[in-house]
C-alpha cells in the first residue's frame, strides 16, 4: 500500500496505549500512512523521546472528559490499552480493561468516530486451543482461558453494542503472540509478527465491515488458529511463517493460564 502524498491525505488514528509493545511494532508501520495521536500514562509518555508527527497525549482513558478531547478530529480508533496479563486476577483486568470502555466509547460516538479497531486476544477463545479443534474458527462462541480472555470478551460484545447502536465499523482482533520474541515452541501455532502485525491492522483500520471478530496470527505452518474470515473480510495477507524459528525454539517455561493444558503441551512437543 502506498502513503498518501501529502498529511492533508492522512487520516488520524488515535492510538490508546500506543506506547506499549504493540503499538511500538506498530508505530512505524502506521506512520506511513496515518497522522498518529498517541494517548498513554503519563510514566510512559515521559519515558519516550518524541517522534516526528507524532501528537503523544498524556491521559486516563476512562476519564469521560478526556476521552471526548484527545478523540477530536479522530477519523479511527485503535484501541490497544489495557492489562495483557493472563496470570492478573479479574479485578486487575476488569480495572484496565473493561471500565474504560463506556467513557471510550460514550466520545467515540459523540465524535462520530467512522472506524474503530480493538485489540482483542486469543484468550478470548483460549480453551479451543487443542489439537481438535485446530485451526479454531473464530465463529466458535468464545471460550476463554483465563480472566484476561474473559475481559476481552466483554470488550468484544461491547464493540459488537456500539457497532450496532451508531453504525460504526468495529473490527476485533484476536491477536497472537505480538512484539515477543519466539523463544518457545508452544507459540509457534500463535505468532503474529511485527510485519504482518502492521498488515492486519492496516487492512482493519481500511476495513467497512459492521462489525467482526478475526484471529490475528502469521501464516504459519502450524494452523492452530483460522484466518481465513481476516483474509476475506478485511483484505490480510499474512506473509510470515514462524517455522522459521521451531529449531531454536524452546521448551515451555512454566504454566500461563489454560491457553495451554498439559495434555496440548505434551502432544505439541511430540511435534517438534
Amino acid at each position: 500500500m502506498d502513503a498518501p502524498k501529502n498529511d492533508r491525505d492522512r487520516p488520524l488514528v488515535v492510538i490508546t496505549g500506543g506506547l506499549g509493545r504493540v503499538g511500538t511494532v506498530l508505530r512505524p508501520y502506521l506512520r506511513r500512512h496515518h497522522k498518529l495521536r498517541i494517548v498513554d500514562t503519563a510514566e510512559r509518555a515521559d519515558a519516550v523521546e518524541p517522534e516526528p508527527e507524532v501528537d503523544i497525549r498524556r491521559a486516563d482513558i476512562g476519564e469521560p472528559d478526556a476521552a471526548y478531547e484527545f478523540l477530536n478530529g479522530a477519523d479511527a480508533i485503535l484501541h490497544l490499552a489495557g492489562d495483557a496479563n493472563p496470570w492478573h486476577g479479574w479485578e486487575d483486568v476488569y480495572r484496565a480493561n473493561v471500565r474504560p470502555m463506556p467513557a471510550l466509547l460514550q466520545a467515540a460516538a459523540a465524535h462520530a468516530v467512522p472506524k474503530i479497531v480493538l485489540a482483542s486476544s486469543l484468550h478470548a477463545a483460549g480453551e479451543y486451543n487443542r489439537p481438535v479443534f485446530w485451526p479454531v474458527s473464530p465463529r466458535l462462541e468464545p471460550k476463554p482461558c483465563c480472566a484476561y480472555g474473559l475481559s476481552k470478551v466483554v470488550v468484544e460484545a461491547l464493540g459488537r453494542s456500539h457497532a450496532e447502536r451508531t453504525g460504526a465499523s468495529v473490527t476485533c482482533l484476536r491477536l497472537g503472540l505480538t512484539g515477543w520474541p519466539l523463544t518457545e515452541r508452544r507459540y509457534l501455532g500463535m505468532w503474529l509478527s511485527d510485519g504482518d502485525a502492521a498488515r492486519l491492522v492496516l487492512a482493519a483500520l481500511c476495513a467497512r465491515e459492521p462489525f467482526g471478530v478475526h484471529f490475528g496470527v502469521s501464516a504459519n505452518s502450524r494452523r492452530h488458529w483460522d484466518t481465513a474470515s481476516a483474509q476475506t473480510e478485511l483484505g490480510y495477507r499474512p506473509q510470515d511463517d514462524s517455522e522459521l524459528y521451531a529449531d531454536s525454539a524452546g521448551p515451555a517455561s512454566g504454566p500461563v493460564c489454560r491457553i495451554f493444558d498439559d495434555s496440548s503441551e505434551l502432544r505439541m512437543r511430540g511435534m517438534t
